[in-house]
């Protein structure tokens, strides 16, 4: 599956979001989307998602444009998404929550119990968690379900929005696994985050956007050969603000 778009804009009243974005993402891809907080990340996501619909420019997933509305059931059961919120039901179990998912997208749970239970094993490492109601999950636990939920129907697409939030180290090391474990050269991953070391090791490419449009769409080698401190400085001198006096700040604080 290939995603891409031409001149793709997206305002909110008079505010530009996204202001002629033209892209492409190869198959066999994993996408890592920076930039800052409002820099328009979760909007593009959106977009990929169907959610929301561009104001110009022509998306396009797998050559197929989500302006035809004729391919959008065809093309929505081949995309997983973590929002940054999760969709939970807490009034659900874990369990219940597969099952509900599971009908959604048409899925017979019962002949993919195997690959749900390896990826519950795995992400939980104690499968009596699925017997708990959501309600009683911390963050860390409820982006967990989120991304079995994300990829339970096996998605050629799936869209990723700060999968790494609320982890501990232990359990962002699970998910990296994971997410290296299910690239495959057919299939798209594009993670949305801020946590840069952990994008490091699962990017194959990056995505900077500032202020509506791509400070940088390219390769990771094409953005730094060097490791996270590089990545790190690379992308704070891309998006580094103007330099500002601590003078005043230093004798409000003094």
């Amino acid at each position: 599956m290939e995603i891409g778009a031409e001149n793709l804009t997206k305002s909110y009243g008079r505010q530009i979001v996204l202001n002629g974005l033209t892209f492409r993402v190869q198959e066999g891809s994993v996408l890592g989307l920076l930039g800052n907080n409002g820099a328009g990340k979760s909007t593009l996501i959106h977009l990929l998602t169907g959610i929301h619909q561009p104001d110009s420019g022509v998306l396009l997933i797998d050559g197929k444009s989500w302006l035809d509305a004729a391919q959008h059931d065809s093309l929505r059961r081949q995309i997983g998404v973590l929002p940054e919120q999760g969709q939970l039901n807490p009034e659900l179990t874990a369990a219940e929550q597969l099952r509900f998912t599971a009908l959604l997208y048409g899925i017979d749970l019962s002949s993919n119990m195997d690959q749900v239970m390896a990826m519950a094993e795995y992400l939980f490492e104690d499968l009596s968690v699925l017997e708990k109601r959501c309600a009683t999950f911390s963050t860390g636990m409820k982006k967990k379900l989120g991304l079995i939920l994300a990829f339970l129907h096996k998605p050629r697409l799936v869209l990723l929005d700060e999968p790494f939030s609320g982890l501990d180290p232990g359990s962002a090391r699970l998910v990296i696994n994971f997410l290296n474990a299910y690239s495959r050269s057919d299939r798209v991953i594009v993670v949305s985050s801020h946590n840069l070391s952990y994008v490091e090791q699962v990017a194959t490419h990056l995505a900077v956007l500032h202020e509506t449009e791509f400070r940088f769409f390219g390769t990771m080698d094409a953005f730094t050969s060097s490791g996270q401190s590089q990545l790190e400085s690379s992308l704070m001198q891309l998006l580094a603000p103007e330099e500002k006096s601590t003078d005043q700040l230093r004798r409000l604080l003094s």
